[in-house]
């Protein structure tokens, strides 16, 4: 093969490839001018197959990736994120519908936000990229500001009230360069603390039948949802608020990999049957760490035969449990210090102060109490 035949195979080669890369560039840009208004942005969205989602703007990033059947907040404080915000966000990206179309060129950016973040330090957009397990994009974006009709507040744009060119968020999708004005209205940063869900047991106080403490122990009556303590005395009331208080809302401020070795112990029993065994350690000058175990045994029903909708409930429980151990089992959380000493009182500080034998003492007399009446003359 000659230098010529090999020149002409070689234009022709970069000819075919130019006309590829032209048709893709002609249907990219045939679709974004059949989208209309009210067109949704991303068909077919794969809202159950997503498991990742980043979100970076100039301050800062965060990923959010599925684990098991945990979504975890991967700023190496092994939290959990708040299933709520990401249930959100995922939901707002299927429905996100076009909206008006702003002519802008680059330069304009800015002014709606909507410029990357990787390249613009101030007044850059949030962008919002999802991905499928093979690590595909489902969809990348940049978030803008929102912008509101002068009449109107938030909850009027949220009900879609007014229309979208006149209020809504500018949304940029990456591969294009075009802004839109949609109607969807984010509620979503790049902030990691706002992301993780701090509270590693939550408890409903009327479910506890039984709490035992390092040298207590305190039971539900029968029939009863008071607590009291084994002998029948009831305990310090105010005791008592604080640390179904605390169980009912256990926030923890990190997540460790530390072990608890003789730590101080607390079980509390539900009645569905499931059992939380909590272990605490604490040091003056060192972190107060916990951990937390689940367990599930099936009430005692007696002689009663269990019913269907009984071993339903057992069922669940006892799943519940076994997530509970497949996710929070695992680590060692910090706590403040307040926080553990609500959970780990003693007996002394569950009971009621004892009233003195004394008798009260008589309050001093007030000394202007003798004084008589001085009558005043009429002069």
């Amino acid at each position: 093969m000659n230098a010529k035949t090999t020149l002409i195979l070689l234009l022709i080669a970069l000819l075919g490839l130019g006309g590829i890369f032209a048709y893709k560039e002609y249907k990219k840009l045939s679709a974004r001018s059949e989208r209309k208004l009210g067109d949704t942005i991303y068909k077919d969205y794969p809202v159950n197959d997503i498991t990742k989602v980043t979100l970076k703007n100039n301050k800062s990033e965060v990923t959010i990736e599925k684990e098991g059947n945990f979504w975890v907040v991967k700023d190496g404080s092994n939290f959990r994120a708040k299933y709520s915000m990401l249930a959100n966000l995922l939901a707002e990206i299927y429905a996100m519908k076009a909206g008006q179309v702003i002519n802008v060129r680059k330069s304009g950016y800015q002014k709606m936000s909507v410029a990357d973040p990787d390249e613009v330090t101030t007044n850059a957009g949030l962008r919002v990229e999802t991905f499928l397990p093979d690590g595909k994009k489902a969809s990348s974006f940049i978030l803008g500001r929102t912008k509101m009709h002068s009449t109107d507040d938030e909850m009027t744009a949220r009900s879609f009230s007014v229309e979208s060119l006149f209020v809504g968020q500018y949304v940029r999708l990456t591969d294009e360069e075009k802004p839109m004005l949609v109607r969807n209205i984010f509620r979503v940063n790049a902030d990691p603390k706002d992301w993780r869900d701090p509270f590693i047991l939550e408890l409903k106080k009327d479910d506890i039948t039984k709490i035992t403490g390092p040298d207590y122990t305190l039971v539900a009556k029968e029939g009863e949802s008071n607590l009291v303590l084994e002998d029948g005395t009831q305990p310090n009331s105010g005791a008592l608020l604080r640390l179904t208080g605390t169980l009912s809302r256990l926030e923890a401020q990190e997540a460790t990999d530390s072990k608890i070795e003789n730590g101080h112990k607390l079980t509390v029993d539900l009645s569905s049957g499931a059992s939380y065994a909590i272990t605490g350690s604490s040091e003056d000058g060192k972190d107060s760490l916990l951990s937390v175990k689940a367990s599930f045994t099936a009430p005692d029903r007696g002689t009663n035969e269990v019913t269907r909708a009984e071993k339903d409930a057992d069922l669940k429980a006892a799943d519940e449990a076994n997530q509970y151990n497949e996710w929070y089992g695992r680590f060692a959380y910090k706590v403040d210090k307040a926080t553990f000493q609500k959970l780990f009182i003693n007996e002394e500080g569950l009971k009621e102060p004892e009233k003195s034998d004394k008798p009260e003492a008589e309050k001093p007399a007030n000394p202007f109490d003798a004084l008589e009446d001085v009558e005043e003359d009429d002069a």
